[in-house]
């Protein structure tokens, strides 16, 4: 099993990081293989709404978001942190759950 966890925090060090650790330390202690990626070290664009993704089954944009997809594709969980900004998640979450809609 693998699980996939995506800090939406900025601070690696923060009380988001220790959570998401936490939690992965938790699925590694019942056999999981666990990785952690920081999205605030990846340049993703926002999702412009083209709809290609639904027509061709891959977004057309080029940035790091094309290494996420085949992160997320071999996780069989994935744990989403992020800080609560003004009631929502962080700006460096919210674009990669926006290109989500591939799926």
């Amino acid at each position: 099993m693998k699980v996939l966890g995506i800090l939406g925090s900025p601070r690696p060090e923060g009380n988001t990081a220790t959570l998401l650790h936490h939690v992965l330390q938790g699925a590694a202690a019942h056999g999981a293989a666990t990785t952690i990626i920081c999205a605030s070290d990846l340049e993703v664009r926002a999702c412009t709404n083209c709809d290609a993704c639904k027509q061709t089954g891959q977004c057309i944009q080029d940035d790091d978001m094309q290494e996420m997809y085949d992160l997320i594709a071999e996780s069989d969980g994935i744990v989403f942190a992020s800080p609560n900004y003004m009631g929502g998640i962080s700006g460096h979450l919210k674009p990669i759950i926006d290109r989500l809609y591939l799926y």
